[in-house]
């Protein structure tokens, strides 16, 4: 009996202010969406946004990734990672070239430019995630700050699940309103 009344406590402790907590996370959210589309200079003298920068970064990490993986990593749509990837590519920071096993694909690399915006990005995370854990610091402990990349990762995976679930939901939803 004493196990179900802890139980029944540890629930309503994760439900109190359920409220404030959706408004902190939706808050959280719209800020980081508008964080990661804000250009910005990492260094370069040149202005780009984070999703640009990171997927500068997807492409040093494997140069000749296609369009298609990049929008599986960026949760973005063909047409969304197109119009970017047309971008970068007017800038100078990559080259897409025709892949010669399958011609309607094409392969992505990094040219100097981009090599040397993928430098100036990954020492400016690097810097600002620094920062932002040693503020952190000054209000939480350790372990908290370990907590949150455990409820991060926890969050990201699951609504990574929901995503498809709903994506799959949806185009199923679309293709029967058609027929």
């Amino acid at each position: 009996m004493a196990e179900g009344k802890a139980q029944q406590e540890k629930v309503s402790t994760l439900f109190r202010d359920l409220d404030t907590k959706v408004d902190t996370i939706f808050r959280y959210n719209m800020l980081m969406s508008i964080y990661a589309s804000t250009p910005r200079d990492y260094g370069t003298g040149n202005f780009i946004n984070e999703i640009e920068a990171h997927t500068i970064t997807f492409i040093h990490r494997k140069p000749g990734i296609t369009a298609k993986e990049i929008c599986g990593l960026t949760y973005r749509t063909k047409g969304t990672i197109s119009t970017m990837l047309s971008h970068l590519e007017k800038e100078g920071y990559i080259l897409q070239k025709i892949n010669p096993d399958n011609k309607r694909e094409r392969n992505i690399y990094l040219t100097e430019q981009g090599e040397a915006m993928y430098e100036k990005h990954s020492y400016y995370d690097r810097k600002t995630t620094m920062e932002y854990l040693l503020k952190a610091a000054e209000h939480c402990t350790p372990e908290e700050i370990d907590g949150y990349f455990k409820m991060t990762k926890f969050r990201s995976d699951y609504f990574e699940e929901v995503l498809q679930k709903e994506s799959a939901n949806y185009k199923k939803e679309k293709s029967e309103k058609k027929k």
